[in-house]
C-alpha cells in the first residue's frame, strides 16, 4: 500500500508532471506576472510584517528564548513553513472534487493527484522561503544546521500529505468540510508557537502545546533557523506525526476509493 504511493510518481512520471504544470498554470491562469506572484507576495508580505511590528509595534523577545531579538525573524521562521503547510490543506478539500470528471471517465492512479498538489505548494511558497533564507545569511544566522532544512520540510510535507488524502477524500462523500478548514486552521495556528514564542506561554498550557501535531516542526524550524541547533526527541516526534498522518491518509483513502465513481 505505501509502496504504490512511493512509485507512483515515477511509474507514471507523464501523468504526474502532467499534473503539477496543470496546478501551477490553473494558480496563475490570467495572470500577467505568473510565477513571478511566488516571488513577490512574500516579499511584499514580510516588508510589510517588518514595518508592523520592527518600525510601528517594536515587539521584542529575548535571543535566550528564540536564538534572536527581532519578533518578526521569529515569526517568519514559523509563518513561511506554515503558509506552505496551510495552503496545502486549504487545497486538499477540492483535489479530488476538481478532477470529478476525469476520475470518473478515465482510469488512472489517483495518488498522483494529491502528490502533485502538495508538491506544487511547497514548491511555490518555498520560493518565499529561499527568500527568506537570504536574508536570515545576510544578517549572520547561517549554519550547519541549515542541513536539516531538506529533512524537516520533507517530513513536513508527508504530514500535509497524510491529512490531504484524507481530507480530499472525505470531501467527496462530505461537501461541507471545505466550508470549515479555514476556521480550523486559523485556531491550529493560535494554538501553534508562530505568533509567540512557547516558553511564553502560561505552564499549565505548555503540555497541551506539545500535544499539538505541528508543535514539532514549527520548534525544529525555529531551532535550525535561529538557534543552530536540533532537538533530536523533536525531530522523532514529527517524523512519528507524519508517518500517522501519511498511514492514516490512505488507509482511508484506499477503504473509500472504490466508491468514488458513484457520489462523484
Amino acid at each position: 500500500m505505501i509502496k504504490k504511493w512511493i512509485v507512483a510518481p515515477f511509474s507514471y512520471k507523464t501523468l504526474f508532471w502532467g499534473f503539477v504544470h496543470q496546478e501551477i498554470k490553473a494558480r496563475y491562469a490570467g495572470s500577467i506576472g505568473g510565477l513571478l506572484w511566488s516571488i513577490l507576495t512574500p516579499l511584499i508580505n514580510m516588508l510589510i510584517y517588518f514595518f508592523v511590528f520592527s518600525i510601528i509595534l517594536k515587539i521584542k523577545i529575548t535571543p535566550a528564548d528564540t536564538g534572536t531579538d527581532s519578533f518578526v525573524i521569529y515569526l517568519l521562521a514559523g509563518l513561511l513553513p506554515w503558509t506552505a503547510f496551510a495552503d496545502t490543506i486549504s487545497s486538499s478539500a477540492a483535489m479530488f472534487l476538481s478532477k470529478a470528471n476525469l476520475i470518473t471517465k478515465v482510469a488512472f492512479p489517483l495518488e498522483v493527484v494529491p502528490i502533485a498538489g502538495v508538491l506544487v505548494v511547497f514548491i511555490l511558497d518555498g520560493m518565499g522561503f529561499g527568500l527568506f533564507l537570504v536574508y536570515l545569511t545576510i544578517k549572520g544566522y547561517a549554519s550547519m544546521s541549515w542541513l536539516f532544512l531538506p529533512v524537516v520540510t520533507a517530513v513536513f510535507a508527508v504530514f500535509a500529505l497524510g491529512l490531504a488524502v484524507l481530507i480530499a477524500s472525505l470531501s467527496v462523500f462530505i461537501r461541507d468540510i471545505q466550508q470549515v478548514l479555514a476556521s480550523i486552521l486559523t485556531i491550529w495556528m493560535y494554538i501553534t508557537p508562530i505568533i509567540y514564542p512557547a516558553k511564553m506561554s502560561p505552564p499549565f498550557f505548555q503540555p497541551f502545546l506539545q500535544m499539538n501535531p505541528a508543535y514539532a516542526f514549527i520548534e525544529l524550524y525555529h531551532q535550525i533557523l535561529l538557534q543552530n541547533t536540533i532537538s533530536y526527541q523533536l525531530l522523532g516526534q514529527a517524523v512519528i506525526c507524519a508517518m500517522l498522518s501519511f498511514l492514516c491518509g490512505i488507509w482511508f483513502y484506499e477503504r473509500s476509493r472504490k466508491a468514488f465513481s458513484d457520489v462523484l
